[in-house]
């Protein structure tokens, strides 16, 4: 390890403005900057620059983590731990509904009606392309097409994406939408 000269460490706030250091019975003004803990990352503590290096020697944020808790956080640092989502799935849907529109196209069926009855709103239609059904439909179909949707959405399947949870909750209104629909047929 490279021994660092006082001129390596430059203070986090000016030392005639620094507090006193955070360590029982130092005098010397505490410039240097460090946080709390590991959870608390945005809160600090202020040393001199004699106990900001006893600090930082000491400091391991994997303390008391294991080795799966340490490679998680290494793989989402690459994304930044921000959420990702595979394009892989979405690409897959799109292209088994290129195929059946194209192999309705061909054959020249239809395999259901199309549309919606007059007197369904806005927020039907909504609820509609939301489930990803369309009029008529039944509530079997409704209730299958819900499972498939949960399945695909649940946020314990997600682990705590965000937008997943999101939809997942816009499913469930909209499933509970379209029932009530049914239901007052």
């Amino acid at each position: 390890m490279v021994s660092k000269s006082k001129k390596d460490f430059i203070p986090h706030i000016e030392l005639e403005k620094a507090p006193p250091c955070n360590v029982a019975g130092c005098v010397e003004p505490g410039g240097y900057k460090a946080p709390k803990s590991r959870d608390t990352l945005g809160e600090y503590q202020w040393f001199c620059l004699e106990h900001i290096r006893q600090y930082n020697s000491q400091w391991d944020y994997f303390a008391g983590r294991g080795a799966d808790e340490i490679e998680e956080f290494v793989k989402e640092s690459v994304t930044g731990h921000r959420p990702t989502w595979s394009r892989e799935s979405r690409i897959r849907d799109q292209y088994h509904k290129l195929q059946d529109v194209l192999y309705e196209f061909l054959s020249g069926t239809q395999t259901r009606e199309r549309g919606a009855p007059p007197n369904m709103n806005g927020k039907m239609r909504r609820a509609m392309a939301t489930m990803d059904i369309e009029y008529p439909y039944t509530e079997q179909s409704l209730k299958a097409q819900y499972r498939t949707l949960v399945k695909k959405f649940h946020p314990d399947v997600n682990k705590g994406d965000k937008k997943a949870e999101e939809r997942f909750k816009q499913i469930s209104t909209a499933y509970t939408l379209l029932s009530e629909y049914l239901k007052s047929s």
